[in-house]
Protein backbone atom coordinates (compact mmCIF):
# COMPACT_ATOMS: atom_id res chain seq x y z
CA UNK A 1 0.00 0.00 0.00
CA UNK A 2 1.08 3.55 -0.70
CA UNK A 3 0.21 6.05 2.04
CA UNK A 4 0.14 9.84 2.16
CA UNK A 5 0.59 11.84 5.35
CA UNK A 6 -0.88 15.32 5.76
CA UNK A 7 -1.12 17.90 8.53
CA UNK A 8 -2.69 20.90 6.79
CA UNK A 9 -6.19 21.44 5.33
CA UNK A 10 -4.80 22.86 2.08
CA UNK A 11 -2.71 19.75 1.45
CA UNK A 12 -5.69 17.58 2.28
CA UNK A 13 -7.99 19.43 -0.13
CA UNK A 14 -5.38 19.24 -2.88
CA UNK A 15 -5.33 15.46 -2.50
CA UNK A 16 -9.11 15.19 -2.48
CA UNK A 17 -9.31 17.13 -5.75
CA UNK A 18 -7.13 14.58 -7.50
CA UNK A 19 -8.95 11.33 -8.05
CA UNK A 20 -6.51 8.40 -7.87
CA UNK A 21 -5.84 6.18 -10.86
CA UNK A 22 -8.03 3.10 -11.44
CA UNK A 23 -10.42 4.17 -8.70
CA UNK A 24 -8.19 3.12 -5.82
CA UNK A 25 -8.71 5.63 -2.97
CA UNK A 26 -5.82 7.56 -1.50
CA UNK A 27 -4.73 6.09 1.85
CA UNK A 28 -4.20 9.13 4.05
CA UNK A 29 -2.68 9.38 7.51
CA UNK A 30 -3.14 12.45 9.66
CA UNK A 31 0.18 13.51 11.17
CA UNK A 32 -0.07 14.76 14.75
CA UNK A 33 2.43 16.55 16.97
CA UNK A 34 3.26 14.66 20.18
CA UNK A 35 5.62 17.33 21.53
CA UNK A 36 8.37 17.19 18.92
CA UNK A 37 7.29 20.51 17.46
CA UNK A 38 8.41 19.79 13.90
CA UNK A 39 5.17 18.98 12.12
CA UNK A 40 1.73 17.53 12.74
CA UNK A 41 -1.68 18.78 13.80
CA UNK A 42 -2.42 19.74 17.39
CA UNK A 43 -4.34 16.75 18.84
CA UNK A 44 -6.25 19.06 21.19
CA UNK A 45 -7.42 21.40 18.41
CA UNK A 46 -11.03 20.86 17.19
CA UNK A 47 -9.83 21.65 13.65
CA UNK A 48 -7.78 18.43 13.76
CA UNK A 49 -10.96 16.45 14.22
CA UNK A 50 -12.51 18.28 11.27
CA UNK A 51 -9.62 17.17 9.05
CA UNK A 52 -10.13 13.54 10.02
CA UNK A 53 -13.88 13.84 9.46
CA UNK A 54 -13.28 15.43 6.05
CA UNK A 55 -11.37 12.31 5.01
CA UNK A 56 -14.24 10.05 5.97
CA UNK A 57 -16.63 12.12 3.84
CA UNK A 58 -14.77 11.46 0.59
CA UNK A 59 -15.26 7.72 0.23
CA UNK A 60 -14.02 6.49 -3.09
CA UNK A 61 -11.43 9.25 -3.28
CA UNK A 62 -9.71 8.91 0.08
CA UNK A 63 -9.64 6.50 2.99
CA UNK A 64 -8.66 7.63 6.47
CA UNK A 65 -5.79 5.28 7.36
CA UNK A 66 -5.30 6.61 10.88
CA UNK A 67 -2.96 8.87 12.82
CA UNK A 68 0.78 8.91 13.04
CA UNK A 69 3.33 10.75 15.14
CA UNK A 70 7.09 10.79 15.60
CA UNK A 71 8.77 11.36 18.96
CA UNK A 72 11.83 12.94 17.42
CA UNK A 73 12.55 14.93 20.58
CA UNK A 74 13.73 11.65 22.10
CA UNK A 75 17.06 12.41 20.39
CA UNK A 76 17.58 15.60 22.40
CA UNK A 77 18.38 14.07 25.79
CA UNK A 78 21.81 14.29 27.36
CA UNK A 79 23.39 12.89 30.51
CA UNK A 80 24.67 9.55 31.72
CA UNK A 81 23.59 6.36 29.99
CA UNK A 82 21.01 5.50 32.66
CA UNK A 83 19.67 9.05 32.82
CA UNK A 84 19.25 9.22 29.04
CA UNK A 85 17.36 5.92 28.90
CA UNK A 86 15.03 7.12 31.67
CA UNK A 87 14.40 10.41 29.88
CA UNK A 88 13.73 8.57 26.62
CA UNK A 89 11.13 6.43 28.39
CA UNK A 90 9.43 9.61 29.62
CA UNK A 91 9.34 10.94 26.06
CA UNK A 92 8.03 7.57 24.86
CA UNK A 93 5.25 7.80 27.41
CA UNK A 94 4.29 11.31 26.27
CA UNK A 95 4.37 10.19 22.64
CA UNK A 96 2.17 7.14 23.23
CA UNK A 97 -0.28 8.90 25.52
CA UNK A 98 -0.75 11.80 23.11
CA UNK A 99 -1.43 9.48 20.17
CA UNK A 100 -3.71 7.14 22.12
CA UNK A 101 -5.71 10.07 23.50
CA UNK A 102 -6.18 11.57 20.04
CA UNK A 103 -7.26 8.21 18.64
CA UNK A 104 -9.78 7.82 21.48
CA UNK A 105 -11.11 11.33 20.91
CA UNK A 106 -11.65 10.66 17.21
CA UNK A 107 -13.50 7.42 17.95
CA UNK A 108 -15.70 9.24 20.44
CA UNK A 109 -16.64 11.50 17.53
CA UNK A 110 -17.69 8.45 15.54
CA UNK A 111 -14.58 8.35 13.35
CA UNK A 112 -13.00 4.96 12.72
CA UNK A 113 -9.23 5.05 13.35
CA UNK A 114 -7.64 1.91 11.85
CA UNK A 115 -4.08 2.80 12.89
CA UNK A 116 -2.66 4.70 15.83
CA UNK A 117 1.03 4.75 14.96
CA UNK A 118 4.01 6.11 16.86
CA UNK A 119 7.69 5.67 16.52
CA UNK A 120 11.25 6.78 16.83
CA UNK A 121 14.12 4.37 17.29
CA UNK A 122 14.87 5.58 20.86
CA UNK A 123 11.24 5.36 22.01
CA UNK A 124 10.82 1.97 20.34
CA UNK A 125 13.94 0.66 22.05
CA UNK A 126 13.00 2.13 25.45
CA UNK A 127 9.19 2.11 25.39
CA UNK A 128 7.11 3.45 28.29
CA UNK A 129 7.08 1.20 31.33
CA UNK A 130 3.28 1.45 31.59
CA UNK A 131 2.88 -0.09 28.15
CA UNK A 132 1.42 0.97 24.82
CA UNK A 133 -2.31 0.82 25.36
CA UNK A 134 -4.19 2.29 22.42
CA UNK A 135 -1.21 1.93 20.04
CA UNK A 136 -1.17 -0.64 17.26
CA UNK A 137 1.81 0.35 15.08
CA UNK A 138 5.37 1.49 15.69
CA UNK A 139 7.52 3.03 12.95
CA UNK A 140 11.15 3.30 14.12
CA UNK A 141 13.56 4.49 11.45
CA UNK A 142 16.91 2.78 11.97
CA UNK A 143 15.83 0.15 14.50
CA UNK A 144 16.99 -2.70 12.24
CA UNK A 145 20.55 -1.35 12.01
CA UNK A 146 21.18 0.81 15.06
CA UNK A 147 24.31 2.98 15.20
CA UNK A 148 26.68 4.77 17.58
CA UNK A 149 24.17 7.55 18.19
CA UNK A 150 21.57 5.00 19.30
CA UNK A 151 24.13 3.37 21.55
CA UNK A 152 24.76 6.75 23.20
CA UNK A 153 20.99 7.17 23.67
CA UNK A 154 20.73 3.81 25.41
CA UNK A 155 18.81 2.15 22.59
CA UNK A 156 21.34 -0.61 22.03
CA UNK A 157 24.81 -1.95 22.78
CA UNK A 158 27.76 -1.94 20.40
CA UNK A 159 27.05 -5.61 19.60
CA UNK A 160 23.62 -4.61 18.28
CA UNK A 161 25.00 -2.24 15.62
CA UNK A 162 24.45 -4.16 12.38
CA UNK A 163 26.01 -1.97 9.69
CA UNK A 164 29.56 -0.89 8.86
CA UNK A 165 31.29 1.30 6.30
CA UNK A 166 34.40 -0.54 5.07
CA UNK A 167 37.46 1.52 4.15
CA UNK A 168 41.10 0.89 3.23
CA UNK A 169 44.29 2.48 4.49
CA UNK A 170 45.87 4.26 1.52
CA UNK A 171 48.50 6.46 3.15
CA UNK A 172 50.89 6.72 6.14
CA UNK A 173 52.01 10.04 7.63
CA UNK A 174 54.11 9.18 10.71
CA UNK A 175 55.36 12.73 11.23
CA UNK A 176 51.75 13.91 11.42
CA UNK A 177 50.65 10.73 13.23
CA UNK A 178 47.86 10.27 10.67
CA UNK A 179 46.49 7.51 8.45
CA UNK A 180 44.83 8.28 5.12
CA UNK A 181 41.80 6.16 4.19
CA UNK A 182 39.59 6.01 1.09
CA UNK A 183 36.50 7.08 3.04
CA UNK A 184 35.34 10.65 2.78
CA UNK A 185 32.00 12.29 3.47
CA UNK A 186 30.70 10.73 0.26
CA UNK A 187 31.09 7.37 2.02
CA UNK A 188 29.83 8.08 5.51
CA UNK A 189 28.31 11.60 5.63
CA UNK A 190 29.55 14.38 7.91
CA UNK A 191 26.93 13.81 10.59
CA UNK A 192 28.40 13.07 14.00
CA UNK A 193 31.62 15.02 13.55
CA UNK A 194 31.83 15.79 17.28
CA UNK A 195 31.76 12.04 17.96
CA UNK A 196 34.35 11.02 15.36
CA UNK A 197 31.63 10.17 12.83
CA UNK A 198 31.21 6.88 14.68
CA UNK A 199 33.70 4.28 15.87
CA UNK A 200 36.45 2.27 14.17
CA UNK A 201 35.45 -1.30 15.03
CA UNK A 202 38.03 -3.16 17.09
CA UNK A 203 40.42 -0.20 17.15
CA UNK A 204 39.77 2.01 20.17
CA UNK A 205 43.14 3.67 19.50
CA UNK A 206 41.84 5.15 16.22
CA UNK A 207 39.31 7.88 15.52
CA UNK A 208 38.34 9.85 12.42
CA UNK A 209 40.15 13.19 12.43
CA UNK A 210 38.37 14.63 9.41
CA UNK A 211 36.71 13.91 6.09
CA UNK A 212 37.21 15.33 2.64
CA UNK A 213 35.11 14.32 -0.33
CA UNK A 214 36.69 10.95 -1.16
CA UNK A 215 39.32 10.58 1.57
CA UNK A 216 39.54 10.79 5.31
CA UNK A 217 42.19 11.03 8.01
CA UNK A 218 42.46 8.84 11.08
CA UNK A 219 44.33 9.93 14.20
CA UNK A 220 45.13 8.40 17.56
CA UNK A 221 42.29 8.65 20.04
CA UNK A 222 44.29 10.11 22.91
CA UNK A 223 47.28 11.59 21.11
CA UNK A 224 49.50 8.54 21.50
CA UNK A 225 51.95 7.70 18.70
CA UNK A 226 50.45 5.19 16.30
CA UNK A 227 52.24 1.96 15.40
CA UNK A 228 51.98 2.24 11.63
CA UNK A 229 53.20 -1.33 11.15
CA UNK A 230 49.79 -2.45 12.42
CA UNK A 231 48.06 -0.77 9.49
CA UNK A 232 49.86 -1.71 6.23
CA UNK A 233 48.63 -0.01 3.07
CA UNK A 234 45.52 -1.86 1.97
CA UNK A 235 44.40 -2.73 5.50
CA UNK A 236 40.63 -2.81 5.73
CA UNK A 237 38.97 -1.00 8.63
CA UNK A 238 35.28 -0.83 9.47
CA UNK A 239 33.48 2.25 10.73
CA UNK A 240 30.46 1.78 12.96
CA UNK A 241 28.46 4.78 11.72
CA UNK A 242 27.29 7.57 13.97
CA UNK A 243 23.91 7.70 12.19
CA UNK A 244 23.15 4.70 10.03
CA UNK A 245 20.42 6.49 8.05
CA UNK A 246 22.77 9.21 6.82
CA UNK A 247 25.71 6.89 6.23
CA UNK A 248 23.69 4.25 4.36
CA UNK A 249 22.15 6.90 2.12
CA UNK A 250 25.61 7.61 0.70
CA UNK A 251 25.69 4.20 -1.01
CA UNK A 252 23.67 2.36 -3.65
CA UNK A 253 23.78 -1.10 -2.08
CA UNK A 254 24.28 -3.01 1.14
CA UNK A 255 26.40 -6.16 1.18
CA UNK A 256 24.96 -8.71 3.61
CA UNK A 257 27.61 -10.75 5.39
CA UNK A 258 27.57 -14.29 6.75
CA UNK A 259 28.32 -15.02 10.40
CA UNK A 260 32.04 -14.99 9.61
CA UNK A 261 31.63 -11.24 8.88
CA UNK A 262 33.60 -11.58 5.65
CA UNK A 263 31.55 -13.64 3.18
CA UNK A 264 28.96 -11.72 1.16
CA UNK A 265 25.75 -13.78 0.99
CA UNK A 266 23.34 -11.20 -0.42
CA UNK A 267 23.16 -7.65 -1.78
CA UNK A 268 20.35 -5.20 -1.09
CA UNK A 269 19.71 -2.27 -3.39
CA UNK A 270 19.12 1.04 -1.61
CA UNK A 271 16.10 3.09 -2.67
CA UNK A 272 17.20 6.61 -3.58
CA UNK A 273 15.02 9.65 -4.06
CA UNK A 274 12.25 11.16 -1.97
Amino acid sequence: AFHITVDHPDALEAILLRAPAMGKPWSVFLMMDCGYGRDGVDPTDPDSILMARRLTEKTGVAAFAGIYTHGGHSYDHEGTEGDIASKVRETASEEAQAAAAFGKRLREEGIDVPVVGIGSTPTCSNPPLQGLQGINEMHPGNYCYYDVMQERLGSCTEEDIAVRVVTRVIGHYPKKNLLLVDMGWTACSKQGEACGFGRIEGHPELTVAGLKQEAGLLKSTHGQQLDFAKYPLGTQLRLEPYHSCAHTKQHDRIHVLADDQNTVIDTWAICHGW
